[in-house]
């Protein structure tokens, strides 16, 4: 688990790092001014609908896969993909549509506080990008599958074609304002369908999706995979929360609040989330073996192993965030104020950075153990936390008091669902 921890955390290391130097780029040419404002907004919807259908395939799917190929073959594993591969793209490709055809209500509830113009903007970018959707749909069903054979590296590899795309668009067509941003992001969502459905391809599995009707394999993995998408409903949901309500606090503070969690989400993404990919196969085929007491020592070391590094290494961050922001995006139209601004956000961001690695295993374990159903309790105090917090901290710190509230919101979840995979277990 360790070693696959590894593999996955460095590919997605080099796709944030490249993450990263798209978002240097982007706030060197815009700034956190309106259209940084208006594409964030944009993006909303589209990566709302990525992150809760299509991020929670990955825990729903893995466990059902890997189940079925080892107690009723390859031929039958592959009906149920080809049906999850049915069932996802339709669903998403019917959120595309409906943002689509609902924008010119949905922006203005997002963002109240746009001027027209900006707002105008705002829904044309969306229009843009609303295509990525459907497409994530069958790149991420694409990534479980590589990730239930183990092959980690290559799907961790692949979500790096967006970012790299967008650095090209923002280097040679500067000139061309804040769409190229946009069409580079659909571009990039092109480019890893073709590649993880490549993927998938040599190792067997059909790409066209049919519909086998519903089995009880599919029952089984839908039954597990509504709960995740509640809990990733909510924890999503989190970010879209707090960067409407920064939307309340005046201009430039959606940017600033994207650029004060940029870090957290690329650390996020190499260490809980890494740390999660990696263990979830490895979990459920022990759990189909009835294997779970070494298991359970085996993630207690393991988790133990991971907060060492993750603890000393979050308060180092924490302590150097300003010199970090000003490095990375002081030029420009970026101004010493916003630095200062930026890096206030950053240090309360990081709070969560220990907590998401244990949130992090605590859902795997749930999902590896069937018993999803425990975080539909989960996401609704996760909710009304994040609602509650955020109204009641950034009156107190402003946008600073949103990060914070993340953090705390974090740690009550954490504490909550130990308890009940205790009770449990």
């Amino acid at each position: 688990m360790l070693a696959d921890t590894v593999t996955v955390g460095g590919w997605t290391a080099a796709v944030k790092v490249a993450g990263a130097v798209k978002v240097i780029l982007a706030a060197r040419l815009f700034g956190a001014g309106d259209a940084m404002d208006a594409y964030l907004i944009a993006f909303l919807a589209p990566s709302f609908f990525i992150d809760i259908l299509g991020g929670s395939l990955d825990s729903a799917l893995i466990p059902s896969l890997i189940e079925v190929r080892q107690k009723q073959g390859r031929h039958a594993a592959a009906a149920l993909y080809e049906s999850v591969l049915a069932s996802a793209g339709a669903i998403l490709l019917v959120a595309a549509l409906a943002t689509a055809v609902f924008s010119g209500w949905l922006i203005p509830v997002l963002a109240s506080g746009f001027e027209p113009a900006k707002l105008s903007l705002t829904r044309h970018l969306l229009l843009m990008m609303v295509a990525i959707a459907p497409l994530n749909a069958l790149s991420s069903t694409w990534r479980a599958v590589l990730n239930s054979e183990h092959h980690f590296a290559y799907a961790a590899a692949v979500p790096i074609i967006t970012p790299a795309v967008s650095i090209v668009a923002l280097l040679i067509g500067r000139g061309y304002g804040i769409e190229v941003l946009a069409l580079a992001t659909v571009t990039g969502g092109v480019l890893e369908v073709v590649l993880t459905g490549a993927g998938a391809w040599r190792m067997g599995y059909a790409l066209l999706p049919r519909w086998s009707g519903v089995s009880a394999e599919l029952r089984q993995a839908a039954e597990q995979y509504v709960p995740l998408v509640a809990m990733t409903l909510v924890m999503t949901g989190s970010g879209v929360i707090d960067q409407a309500m920064a939307g309340h606090l005046g201009s430039g503070s959606v940017a600033a609040l994207s650029y004060g969690t940029r870090l957290l989400g690329v650390l996020i993404v190499i260490g809980p989330t890494a740390v999660g990919t990696a263990v979830l196969p490895h979990i459920s085929a022990a759990t189909v073996s009835r294997e779970r007491m070494a298991v359970r020592r085996r993630l207690a070391a393991y988790s133990i192993a991971v907060l060492a590094v993750m603890l000393p290494a979050t308060a180092a961050l924490m302590y150097f965030s300003e010199p970090i922001i000003r490095i990375l995006f002081q030029q420009g139209a970026f101004s010493q104020e916003a630095t200062r601004l930026v890096a206030s956000v950053q240090r309360a961001s990081l709070l969560q950075l220990p907590l998401a690695v244990l949130l992090a295993l605590e859902i795997r374990l749930t999902s590896a153990w069937r018993a999803n159903r425990s975080l539909y309790h989960v996401a609704a105090l996760s909710l009304l936390l994040t609602c509650a917090l955020d109204v009641a901290f950034m009156r107190w710190l402003g946008v600073v008091g949103i990060a914070l509230a993340g953090a705390v919101t974090r740690l009550v979840s954490s504490l909550y669902l130990s308890c009940k995979i205790y009770l449990r277990v």
